[in-house]
């Protein structure tokens, strides 16, 4: 049976975490690289570009091919464009900032076509609000009517295995390894997502670019 709740995430904005979290509590399957569970139907869809039809995912879109929105609860994952930005392209061997950028449009479209959906019941959740967040966590989970209370749980060790997990397929990137952007760099991503998304941005990301507003 197909899924009817979606996650769109742009990547590097916390899934990883959130699926992690969801099989624990639910005992059903999240798409992508095996967590806790490796076969069986999913508790969701996911996404990254709502574009484009990702690997490890039977997402294919947000409507059927009559133009009828497909999913019943439609869930957004927001972290710091320029966080996001940076964890995803800067630095990555062969792509230049012009080409990340270009990329990072779909951040953009994936904001433009969540506001535009009517039917679904829509959620967004910033990262920074649940990563490692016991209450924003719980606050997602239960926008999918997943019962955390019917488990009992220790939420230390849930963020410790889902880091472990995660290290041992992305390995550890420590902070100061990480490269920062450039100020213009800064400046051209808040110019395109004010472009792309118009009176959105504040909406959605104002508190990101509160100090950018003038660019």
């Amino acid at each position: 049976m197909a899924a009817r709740f979606l996650v769109i995430s742009f990547q590097r904005s916390g899934l990883n975490w959130l699926r992690y979290c969801t099989e624990y509590f639910t005992g059903v399957r999240t798409p992508g690289r095996k967590q806790t569970i490796a076969e069986g139907s999913v508790f969701f869809d996911r996404t990254h570009d709502v574009r484009r039809k990702p690997g490890r995912s039977d997402y294919t879109g947000l409507d059927d091919a009559s133009g009828v929105e497909v999913y019943e609860r439609v869930a957004l994952l927001l972290r710091n464009p320029y966080d996001c930005f940076t964890s995803h392209y800067l630095g990555r061997a062969g792509v230049t900032f012009r080409k990340g950028l270009e990329r990072f449009e779909g951040y953009a479209v994936n904001i433009i076509k969540f506001d535009a959906l009517k039917e679904a019941r829509k959620g967004v959740f910033f990262f920074e609000d649940f990563i490692n967040n016991e209450e924003g966590t719980l606050g997602f989970l239960r926008f999918f009517d997943i019962d955390p209370s019917a488990r009992l749980y220790n939420f230390s060790e849930m963020i410790e295995a889902s880091r472990a997990w995660y290290r041992g397929h992305h390995g550890l990137f420590l902070d100061r390894e990480r490269p920062e952007l450039k100020t213009k760099e800064r400046a051209a991503i808040a110019r395109m997502l004010k472009r792309q998304l118009g009176e959105k941005v504040e909406r959605y990301l104002g508190r990101y670019l509160v100090d950018d507003r003038g660019e």
